[in-house]
């Protein structure tokens, strides 16, 4: 550190501008989220295009639901689920997906 300080001088550190600082940000509130049944059933998911593509339900909500898929093809933002051994059938919205696993919610009409 002595080095540097001879070749390139010593920088007085500057106390940062406090006026600049508009407020705190807020705690995000960690709610929990409902309880998921974990299953393995079979379900496919329907494009608006008419394109069928089959998965697995890992785990289900009312809510939603966490599908694996045997390919890792995106979905696109809105789909039709069919998971009909777990009781979920209606348009859902496509929240995350990673590799071949997607996470959906259904959309209350």
């Amino acid at each position: 550190m002595a080095l540097i300080d001879r070749l390139f001088g010593h920088k007085k550190q500057e106390t940062p501008d406090l006026t600049r600082v508009n407020r705190p940000v807020p705690e995000e509130i960690d709610l929990p989220r409902s309880a998921r049944a974990m299953v393995y059933r079979e379900a496919f998911v329907v494009y608006d295009s008419g394109y069928r593509r089959k998965g697995v339900v890992l785990d289900y909500s009312p809510t939603g639901v966490r599908l694996r898929f045997p390919t890792n093809e995106r979905l696109p933002e809105e789909v039709h689920l069919h998971a009909g051994a777990v009781g979920l059938d209606g348009p859902a919205r496509v929240v995350w997906q990673e590799n071949s696993e997607a996470g959906l919610a259904l959309i209350v009409t």
